[in-house]
């Protein structure tokens, strides 16, 4: 399971510095709103500073599966008119807090932008899973569906992501067990 990195980690930090130099990550609470929809967050915190105040703040929430690889997502967060920054944003998995690395130099367009992930064991089912990951951003956000959030596939493609997702499941597995000790 991947959990909010640890932003004084050494390799979270130098992660964090090949994003977005000269910007250190933050932690963010978590205090999702009721009845908003899951992982929406560019819609969800416009609509908090619409009600509220406050500012969107755009950048990359810092994921871990700790010790094996780290993980940004393009993510938008909260910042009160006092000042906090707060991630507002129901997730299917509640956090109490996540890893927060502002990016002033990014904007959110209406379109899917895929994760930046990178590999912190030399481990061949770890490359091969973040590469299944990254193939599986692609089928979905080919060409227009990049501006949807959900999407009808082509039966060929349909197939290839099942397939995909069947073998990230494996390799998922394989590497939870082999790194069980390190959660």
């Amino acid at each position: 399971m991947l959990i909010a990195a640890n932003i004084s980690a050494s390799h979270t930090r130098e992660f964090c510095a090949y994003l977005v130099a000269d910007t250190a990550p933050l932690i963010a609470p978590c205090r999702p709103l009721l009845n908003k929809p899951y992982n929406d967050c560019f819609n969800v915190v416009s609509e908090q500073v619409a009600r509220h105040g406050g500012q969107q703040i755009i950048g990359w929430a810092i994921w871990e599966l700790s010790g094996v690889f780290i993980e940004a997502e393009f993510h938008a967060v909260w910042q009160s008119s006092e000042g906090e920054l707060l991630d507002v944003v129901p997730r299917v998995s509640p956090f109490t807090h996540i890893s927060f690395l502002p990016d002033a130099n990014r904007s959110y367009k209406n379109r899917q932008v895929d994760n930046i992930r990178r590999q912190l064991v030399d481990d061949n089912d770890v490359k091969q899973f973040l590469f299944l990951a990254r193939r599986r951003f692609e089928i979905l956000n080919a060409g227009q569906r990049a501006l949807q959030h959900e999407v009808l596939l082509p039966k060929s493609e349909l197939r290839e992501l099942e397939r995909n997702d069947k073998l990230a499941i494996r390799l998922e597995r394989r590497i939870h067990k082999r790194y069980e000790s390190n959660f």
